[in-house]
């Protein structure tokens, strides 16, 4: 794998695990507000299952895309 595949690839992956931090956070500091409206906790865990399923895409794409 020459240089620049190498780079996009590590480009990608630190963007999708970037993202998956940043909503798991929103949604943390959503619940950790204290409201207990349904709104807002819902907000919260749809948050964290955001940053969830980015951070499960990282790895797949981590895994998918061969290192030569």
């Amino acid at each position: 794998m020459d240089i620049k595949r190498r780079l996009e690839k590590i480009r990608t992956a630190s963007s999708l695990v970037g993202l998956a931090l940043e909503f798991a956070l929103l949604g943390i500091l959503i619940l950790a507000k204290g409201d207990t409206e349904g709104v807002s906790m819902a907000g919260g865990f749809v948050g964290i299952f955001l940053g969830a399923t980015f951070l499960m895409l990282a790895f797949a794409f981590g895994r998918s895309v061969p290192v030569e």
